[in-house]
C-alpha cells in the first residue's frame, strides 16, 4: 500500500523584536543654597589713652614778621634806584648832546649835492635806538640837521664820517668797492666828500 503523504511542516511564528530600553531618568537638579550673610565686623575696641593728648610741635627758628617787611622793602627801594634814578645819572662828558651838526660852508653845499644826487633813495643818515643799529654811532636825536634818507638799502651814513676816511669816501662816491659812480668831479665832488667826512653823530655843544 502507498504511504500516506508526510504532513506539512508546521509554520514557525516571527520571533518577537527585543523590547526598546526604557530611557534613564533625568538627574536631580543641584539643591540651590543661599549665600551666607557676611559676619557684622567685630567692634573697634576702644582703648583709653595713656595720657592727655599731645598735638605734634615744630621745631625751627621763629618768624620774626618785621624781617620780613623790611626785606620787601629794602628790595622794592633797589627798584626804584635802579628803573629812576639810575638813567638820570650823567655818563662821559657833560654838556647837552645834539643831533645838530655844524656843518662848513663846504659841507652844506656837498648836503645839497648828496640830496640831488638821491643817495637818500639808498642810504639813511639816522642811527636808530635798536638793537640792529648798534655799532653805527650814537642815535639820533630830534633835533639832526642830516638828511634822514627814505630807504635804507645802503650803510647808515650818519656817522660815516668818523668810520671812514676822506680818500676812502672819494674812491666810493666814484665807483670803488662796487658803489655806482656819481660822476662828479672837482669842487662838486670835493664838496660831497665834505659833508660826508663832516657827518659825524653824537656832538656836543
Amino acid at each position: 500500500a502507498a504511504a500516506a503523504p508526510a504532513a506539512p511542516a508546521a509554520e514557525t511564528e516571527p520571533a518577537e523584536a527585543p523590547a526598546a530600553e526604557a530611557p534613564a531618568a533625568a538627574p536631580k537638579p543641584a539643591p540651590v543654597v543661599a549665600p551666607a550673610a557676611p559676619a557684622a565686623p567685630a567692634a573697634p575696641v576702644a582703648t583709653a589713652p595713656a595720657g592727655p593728648y599731645k598735638p605734634p610741635v615744630l621745631v625751627g627758628a621763629e618768624d620774626n614778621p618785621f624781617r620780613v617787611f623790611w626785606a620787601a622793602l629794602g628790595l622794592f627801594a633797589l627798584v626804584v634806584l635802579v628803573g629812576l634814578v639810575g638813567p638820570s645819572i650823567p655818563l662821559g662828558t657833560p654838556g647837552a648832546r645834539t643831533s645838530d651838526i655844524g656843518y662848513s660852508e663846504l659841507a652844506e653845499r656837498g648836503q645839497a649835492i648828496y640830496a640831488s644826487q638821491g643817495c637818500a633813495f639808498c642810504h639813511t643818515q639816522m642811527v636808530r635806538p635798536v638793537i640792529a643799529d648798534i655799532g653805527l654811532g650814537d642815535a639820533t636825536l630830534n633835533d639832526t640837521n642830516q638828511v634822514l634818507g627814505i630807504r635804507r638799502f645802503g650803510p647808515d651814513l650818519a656817522d660815516v664820517g668818523n668810520r671812514l676816511e676822506a680818500d676812502a669816501l672819494r674812491a666810493i662816491v666814484t665807483g670803488a668797492e662796487g658803489h655806482p659812480s656819481t660822476g662828479l668831479a672837482g669842487e662838486d665832488l670835493d664838496a660831497l666828500v665834505a659833508y660826508l667826512s663832516e657827518s659825524v653823530s653824537g656832538a656836543s655843544r
